[in-house]
């Protein structure tokens, strides 16, 4: 317990100081509001359970009652019908003698017929009928009268035999209606043996008394007060007989013994007048069932908890979204208050990490001259300090490289300038030739364009122009053996770039690539320059020996330590480049042996 306990107050106290206090307020906010939400769903879902309860039972012995009524007003028309001299006179005929009798026949038809329709009404007794000895002209009139003989072979007749009952119940099914132009009529149907008077062991015909159903159907809607609830009836056999909703039936799926406890109470006394739980489907739910009198039938209802619980579930909802409303405005609330007291705090955390990440930049306004005020002043002179100090180091860092570059061509310069006067002098001696004036001329060129009167940015026009004349210069010292090829798009000859960037390396693909592939073959190489999403490339490619790929990254990397070869001149134009242009910008090398060396120049697009 108190290793848990220790691990949240330690949570706690790392928190931040805006959470701890929004964390104080809601929970004194939100444990009285649960407490007086607990209290209330419980009295008002008790209350309301015994409210809905209460108009269930009244709705239920209602529907009850007028149902008993509607079944019994059957019954008592059968004994009418049972008891009827003429009904017993008309039935116990002997077949000898009134078998080819019509006219009699006839008579005990239509007084048979008037005396049925007495009983029929659209609100009780939908149709009067009589099964009738199979011999009587009239049997298979099929609508007052049927065929005893042939409804003697049914299982009906079966099942009605065997009952002890005064009378039996068939299920729902459908008879003709009344009006013969209209759709058969469902109706449920009170079926009663008739015995001789004199002999009581004959079954001299049966009376089939008829109730619509969509009347039984009805008055169970109406006992029926939930959305969700069923109000039933099920005979012996388990078949539903009517139901108020069959399709909350399938969902609810009720068991057919839920009633045989009720059967059992009837015959003990008890008619089942009280409610109980049952688990029916996945749900729970309250349960009434009553049998009904004369009948094999139980009126069963069912009623979803859920259903019961609804409204003051409703409540409760109310009470969480006052809740949910309260915690917002209070969370509202306490982040203007404890914004008022951290925003500035806020406002420093985000500004020391713009410092880290190297934004320096960056100022804290703070007019309060508290403890905070201090410390915004305190970072305000820190971070001036540190830009003044990088500032420095970057000026520092470009008059070294500026040396680096100027002490480059003091020893390059001279050098080269040696080389092609010693060419002059022997062209003079030996040839006596027009070439010195082609000579001299492209040697003024090559330092017009290098000097470019002491400026560090050029078009990329002249850069051309300047590796132009720097070939023409090596083609007439190695008897044109170097090729160029220039494929830069014009639209980048106004462009500025940076000055002596294509020369190095137009001057390292000669003499490390081409020189040393070919002794007396030519080599080219290629220059092309493009647009790519508002940055310059320019790549230098020559088909020399070209090299390893790990040699040719590390010269940009400082592996070769010898400043007289490529690597210094390489490592200095890449660091010239990041420095004037960004880190994200410079040189990249990809060769491998015998395929020769390409450079690739990535600068800004800058015009002039």
């Amino acid at each position: 317990m108190r290793k848990p306990l220790r691990t949240l107050t330690g949570l706690f106290t790392n928190m931040q100081i805006r959470r701890k206090l929004l964390i104080s307020y809601f929970i004194l906010i939100f444990l009285p509001l649960a407490l007086m939400t607990s209290f209330s769903y419980k009295n008002v879902s008790r209350d309301y359970e015994k409210q809905i309860l209460h108009s269930a039972d009244q709705s239920f012995d209602q529907a009850f009652t007028f149902l008993s009524y509607k079944l019994n007003t059957l019954i008592k028309a059968s004994d009418v019908i049972y008891f009827n001299a003429d009904v017993q006179t008309m039935l116990t005929r002997d077949e000898h003698a009134f078998g080819d009798d019509y006219v009699q026949q006839n008579i005990d038809r239509q007084k048979l017929e008037s005396f049925l329709s007495s009983f029929q009404n659209a609100e009780d007794v939908y149709r009067a009928s009589l099964y009738v000895p199979g011999w009587l002209m009239y049997a298979g009139q099929n609508f007052n009268f049927f065929d005893m003989d042939a409804f003697s072979r049914t299982k009906s007749y079966e099942a009605l035999l065997a009952s002890k009952d005064k009378v039996s119940w068939l299920p729902e099914h459908a008879i003709a209606n009344n009006n013969t132009n209209l759709d058969p009529v469902p109706v449920i149907s009170l079926l009663r043996k008739i015995r001789n008077s004199e002999q009581t062991t004959e079954i001299i015909g049966i009376i089939e008394l008829n109730i619509r159903k969509d009347i039984v159907d009805e008055i169970l809607q109406k006992a029926n007060i939930t959305n969700d609830g069923v109000v039933y009836i099920q005979n012996s056999n388990g078949a539903i007989v009517s139901c108020s909703n069959m399709d909350n039936y399938h969902r609810i799926s009720p068991d057919p013994a839920l009633i045989q406890d009720t059967r059992n109470a009837l015959d003990t006394g008890d008619a089942g007048m009280s409610w109980n739980n049952a688990t029916i489907g996945s749900g729970e739910h309250v349960v009434k069932t009553r049998a009904i009198e004369n009948t094999d039938w139980t009126m069963v209802t069912a009623i979803p908890v859920s259903e019961i619980f609804r409204q003051s579930i409703r409540i409760r909802d109310l009470m969480l979204v006052l809740m949910l409303v309260c915690g917002l405005l209070s969370y509202g609330l306490a982040y203007l208050i404890t914004g008022a007291t951290v925003k500035r705090i806020l406002l420093l955390k985000k500004k020391m990490r713009l410092v880290q990440e190297g934004v320096l930049n960056v100022e804290v306004q703070s007019a309060i001259p508290d403890e905070i005020g201090e410390l915004a002043d305190s970072f305000n002179h820190m971070v001036k300090r540190i830009r003044l100090l990088v500032q420095e180091q970057y000026q520092n860092g470009k008059e070294i490289k500026n040396l680096e570059l100027k002490a480059l061509q003091a020893q390059i310069n001279p050098h080269f300038l040696y080389n092609t006067l010693e060419m002059i002098n022997w062209k003079a001696i030996d040839n006596d030739v027009p070439d010195i004036a082609v000579i001299s001329q492209s040697l003024a060129k090559f330092y017009k364009l290098s000097l470019n009167k002491g400026k560090d940015i050029v078009a990329v026009e002249d850069e051309i122009n300047h590796i132009r004349a720097y070939v023409q210069i090596q083609n007439l010292r190695f008897d044109n053996k170097i090729k160029l090829d220039v494929r830069v798009a014009p639209e980048l000859y106004a462009c500025d770039i940076l000055k002596l960037i294509l020369q190095p390396l137009v001057e390292n693909a000669i003499i490390h690539g081409i020189l040393e592939a070919r002794n007396s073959q030519e080599g080219t190489i290629t220059v092309t320059g493009r647009l790519e999403r508002g940055e310059i490339v320019l790549t230098v490619r020559d088909d020399g020996v070209g090299m390893p790929s790990e040699q040719a990254e590390s010269l940009l990397a400082g592996g070769i330590a010898d400043p007289d070869v490529q690597g210094y001149g390489i490592r200095n134009i890449d660091h010239r480049i990041k420095l004037c242009y960004g880190q994200e910008y410079g040189l990249a090398y990809r060769s491998s042996p015998g395929d020769g060396t390409e450079v690739e120049i990535r600068i800004p697009n800058r015009f002039r």
